[in-house]
């Protein structure tokens, strides 16, 4: 209101009013209130109310554009600061600017389950169901119910058949677990998360490899502890600590969720050879 009132330039543009001092706009303003209570003060006033009526709406109409506008501006820029939380996250100002802004209106679930966390990656959830079945998959889309999840959709899923798998190995064998996955012949697979147990979470590459643990770190670059322990042996164990602390508010809303990093393995001199 301020700005399109008392603002030179917003005060005047758009619709431009002649007579815009504060006291003339009380006076519109009273001549149009009383010109539409009473049918006896509009009959007495008709000559000047819809002078004062054209007026009282090009300014309301001013103050909507530049509300509006403003409200669309605000949600263009949070929008883009909280689409590059990853990227920016390593900066003290915007850390504080999203702990205070960004992150309590948004939904945690939202970077878990989408490559905010780690760019360039896709997010491989390992679901175990209420039936004991383990299911694996890429996530695709996710559903909210009152900012809790209420579903979860997966792309290629894949069922672990654990009923042989064990049976091989209480004879002895050595299964491999690879080979007793089954693909399900369905594109995109519906869990209701009432019915998951739990739900594990990697995020994988395009490639298909596992993230790196450079990737990790780089993330997480803005804790400076964190990357003074990390600087000359890399610590999944220290990594792993952070995310746990970086997700405490989660913890009874995310009981069913574990969050895991896992890291390349160096080739070992027997490797080599």
């Amino acid at each position: 209101m301020g700005l399109s009132w008392d603002i030179p330039g917003p005060r005047s543009w758009p619709l431009p009013v002649e007579q815009n001092s504060a006291q003339q706009r009380r006076i519109d303003d009273k001549i149009v209130t009383s010109g539409f209570y009473s049918e006896t003060e509009f009959t007495k006033s008709s000559n000047v109310f819809w002078p004062a009526l054209t007026r009282c709406s090009r300014r309301q109409a001013r103050l909507a554009f530049w509300y509006f506008l403003l409200v669309a501006g605000e949600a263009i820029l949070l929008g883009f600061f909280a689409s590059r939380y990853a990227s920016y996250s390593g900066k003290p100002f915007y850390r504080w600017l999203s702990d205070r802004l960004l992150s309590p209106y948004i939904s945690q679930w939202h970077p878990l389950l989408t490559q905010d966390l780690l760019p360039g990656t896709v997010v491989q959830a390992d679901i175990l169901c209420t039936n004991n079945t383990l299911y694996q998959g890429i996530g695709s889309q996710y559903f909210m119910k009152e900012g809790e999840l209420s579903g979860i959709i997966l792309q290629k899923p894949r069922r672990f058949d654990r009923d042989p798998y064990l049976k091989a190995k209480n004879e002895g064998a050595k299964p491999e677990k690879k080979e007793y996955w089954i693909s399900i012949p369905s594109q995109h697979l519906y869990f209701f998360a009432d019915k998951i147990v739990n739900m594990n979470l990697s995020y994988v590459t395009v490639a298909g490899t596992k993230a790196s643990l450079a990737a990790v770190e780089k993330f997480l670059a803005y804790e400076s502890q964190l990357c003074h322990r990390c600087r000359d042996k890399a610590s999944l164990a220290a990594v792993e600590k952070f995310l746990a602390e970086e997700f405490s508010p989660l913890t009874k809303s995310l009981g069913k969720l574990s969050v895991s990093v896992v890291g390349q393995k160096k080739p070992s001199s027997t490797d080599q050879k």
